[in-house]
């Protein structure tokens, strides 16, 4: 990978390792200082530059030194974030302290007043018309969802699913959202979120939207999704809600959880 000028002016002859945690389509080098995002440009990679330009440390995100698109191919050279994934050993023996992090996290990202905020991205017109556009071009991996979606418990397909989704939208009460509000995109020093990462479908949105990937993401890693089976113990599916002191609204947790499979 030969990367542009600007970004070899910052990173010079600099050791780096490729983070492979996650399951999208970038290529990350972890350098020192910097962290390097590799993929395909899209307006989701424009999104990110243009979202966390607009936050300015409004809240913990890397700072974007360099956002150059090639070939299209964007080039997203940040600052690396401190601390360790929230699904890092040390969290995840730590049921309790790790939904006091996540909790602490969302109602960072809540308090964000989202005045002057113009990127609209991430509002639900605009995902579902991006749902609709990985259905209608094949992208949706029946294969790669949960298993209940779709069969005989569950939607014929992913366009009956897409269907469902436009014609039962439930209304948006907004606040600054992640959008792919998961373990690994969580950054914590054990005291405090130090930074959120993958930034791409950050915007306003429903606050439901990160509830119920994160939720989501609490049960699978729990239950030994990512290490061979093997579960952790100690959490119960109620503990980050009562640390939120909020009740289950099923109606939108089933439909943002049912929206991320179209992604």
């Amino acid at each position: 990978m030969i990367f542009p000028k600007k970004i070899r002016d910052y990173v010079k002859d600099s050791l780096y390792t490729i983070n492979e945690v996650g399951m999208s389509e970038s290529h990350v080098y972890v350098f020192d200082k910097y962290v390097l995002k590799v993929q395909p440009a899209t307006p989701e990679t424009d999104n990110e530059y243009e979202v966390l330009k607009w936050l300015n440390g409004r809240c913990p995100t890397p700072t974007i030194l360099e956002y150059i698109k090639e070939d299209g191919i964007a080039f997203t050279l940040m600052t690396k974030a401190a601390g360790k994934m929230l699904c890092d050993n040390e969290y995840m023996s730590n049921p309790q302290k790790l939904v006091t992090l996540i909790a602490s996290g969302l109602k960072m990202l809540w308090d964000v007043d989202l005045k002057e905020c113009n990127c609209n991205y991430s509002r639900l017109d605009e995902r579902l018309k991006v749902a609709r556009e990985n259905v209608e071009k094949g992208k949706v991996d029946p294969n790669k969802v949960e298993p209940e979606t779709f069969g005989a418990n569950g939607f014929a397909n992913p366009e009956e699913l897409i269907t469902w989704l436009e014609n039962n939208r439930p209304e948006e009460d907004l606040v600054l959202s992640h959008g792919d509000f998961c373990l690994p995109n969580i950054f914590s020093d054990g005291e405090t979120i130090t930074a959120f990462i993958d930034n791409g479908k950050m915007g306003p949105a429903d606050r439901w939207q990160d509830i119920a990937i994160v939720l989501r993401s609490l049960r699978d890693n729990f239950n030994g999704e990512y290490r061979d089976g093997v579960p952790y113990e100690g959490y119960e599916p109620d503990m980050l809600l009562k640390e939120l002191g909020i009740e289950l609204d099923e109606e939108k947790n089933k439909y943002y959880f049912l929206l991320d499979e179209l992604f």
